[in-house]
This record gives C-alpha cells, sequence and structure tokens, in this order.
C-alpha cells in the first residue's frame, strides 16, 4: 500500500512539474508600440495626452518603435504599421526568437503639410500587427500622438499680462475688473502674488500679477489672452480656445504647451492705449 501511495505521489509530482513547465514555456510575450511626434526631427515627443500636444505649425514627424517586450521567449514576422490619418501603411523588419537580444523596428516619416491650415489639436493614432513566430496568432497594439497645430501669425496683435495689470489700462477690459478667475475658466486655482503669499480663487487681475511658473505663468497668461479675446484686439485665439486650453492643461497639470502658446501669442504688439 505505501509503495501504491509512492507511485501515485511520484505520477502527480510529475504531472503538476510538466503543467508547470508547458505554462512557462508557452507563456505569452508581448508587441511594445510606440509612436511619437516631433516638430524638427530631432527632439521626440511621445505625447499620448492632449497637455503633450507638440505644437508645430504645419509639417510633423512620426516615428514607430515596434519592440518585443522582454518578458518571454518569443519572436515576431509580418509587422505591419498601419496610420489611416498619415495614409500610411508599412511592413517593418521581423523581430526575432530570442531570450537574450531586443531589437527594435523603427520606422519614420516627416509629412508635410499635416495641419493644411487648421488650428488646434489633433490626435492621430497608429495600429501595429504581428504574428508569432512560434504559431499563427497575431498581436495587435495601438498608440496615438497629439499635437497642436499652430495658427502662424500673421501681424496678429496681443497685449500683455503687464499692459492689463496697470490701473491706467482698466478702461481697456470689456469685463468688470473684479472678475474671478473662476467665473471666467471654470476652474480653482491657487496662485502665488509677491509680498502677498498664496491667494485661492483669485480674480483676473490678481491672475495678471501672480509670480512663478507653472499654474502662476499659466493664469496670469491665460487671464491676458482672454482679455485680449474678449477686447477689440485683433488676437489669434478665440475666448473659448482660450478657455478650453487652459482647462485641458489644468485637468492634466501640465502647462508646457499652453504657456508657450499664450506667451507668443499676448507678445505680438499691443494696438492699445
Amino acid at each position: 500500500m505505501k509503495r501504491i501511495k509512492r507511485n501515485l505521489y511520484s505520477i502527480l509530482f510529475i504531472a503538476l512539474s510538466a503543467f508547470v513547465y508547458s505554462s512557462t514555456a508557452s507563456a505569452s510575450f508581448k508587441l511594445c508600440f510606440k509612436k511619437e511626434v516631433s516638430n524638427d526631427g530631432v527632439a521626440w515627443y511621445d505625447a499620448n495626452t492632449q497637455a503633450e500636444a507638440v505644437v508645430i505649425s504645419d509639417d510633423a514627424f512620426f516615428r514607430f518603435t515596434v519592440t518585443k517586450c522582454p518578458n518571454n521567449p518569443g519572436g515576431f514576422k509580418n509587422i505591419v504599421v498601419e496610420d489611416p490619418s498619415l495614409n500610411l501603411v508599412v511592413g517593418l523588419d521581423s523581430l526575432p526568437h530570442s531570450t537574450t537580444e531586443y531589437p527594435e523596428s523603427v520606422y519614420s516619416l516627416d509629412y508635410s503639410g499635416y495641419c493644411h491650415g487648421d488650428e488646434g489639436y489633433k490626435e492621430n493614432v497608429a495600429t501595429v500587427t504581428a504574428t508569432e513566430f512560434s504559431n499563427t496568432g497575431e498581436q495587435t497594439v495601438s498608440d496615438n500622438a497629439w499635437v497642436y497645430c499652430e495658427d502662424i501669425p500673421q501681424g496678429g496683435e496681443g497685449c500683455t499680462p503687464g499692459y492689463w495689470k496697470q490701473p491706467q489700462h482698466a478702461d481697456s477690459w470689456a469685463v468688470d475688473i473684479n472678475t474671478t478667475f473662476l467665473e471666467v475658466f471654470g476652474r480653482s486655482i491657487e496662485i502665488k502674488i509677491k509680498k502677498q503669499g498664496s491667494i485661492y480663487e483669485p480674480t483676473l487681475l490678481e491672475a495678471l500679477n501672480a509670480n512663478g511658473g507653472q499654474v502662476n505663468m499659466a493664469a496670469r497668461h491665460a487671464a491676458a489672452a482672454y482679455l485680449n479675446a474678449v477686447s477689440s484686439v485683433n488676437f489669434d485665439m478665440s475666448a473659448n480656445t482660450v478657455i478650453e486650453s487652459f482647462q485641458t492643461s489644468f485637468d492634466s497639470d501640465n502647462y508646457g504647451v499652453l504657456i508657450q502658446n499664450l506667451v507668443d501669442f499676448n507678445e505680438q504688439g499691443c494696438p492699445l492705449n
């Protein structure tokens, strides 16, 4: 009886070991894909969110990188990248079946006239499909990229935060000088003003005096941009675009693109007295 039990244990151990080995050997390996965008073909950005959008005027550069995630043995063949918005269908080099090498298959594209005169945010999505070397199974992965198509200023106008915060220019305001930032932009913010410290729920005038970077710089230039947009200034952004751009940046806590755009537009030259 003891011998029978020992034999049963041995059989169970062998079966369990075979199952574990089989599960390990057949563990899935992943197809990884990254789409990047650039405005000069030198500095590349993943730009997966609207707040990370890369500012371009017309031409855009895209880079597609396909890798085998280094989790388990395996390889890919018949790799095809598709991006309908770029009219792109391209095959890439196979990724070898290896446990030690994890090369990349990369394709770069210079897309002339991507903005086509459009202004604002644009997102496009690319997809890569590949066949596993070990069998006929396919894997598909997608990635996106955001850009901000900048309307190149053609003699536009813009008054700086420094102009709008001056008491003698209060008569140029198209809204009440005590209007709060929250009333216009729909977001509660906290800023810092030199010698006054932190201020929660500032007015537009207080926002114009915000000191420092990030939300402070974004707030003062957003306030100035809004005042430009609702005044007689020939501004390059509508009031709604200014508001929506700030909200997007605030919600993602990423102000880089917003600040870059607003500074450019606010410093084009003020026509007001």
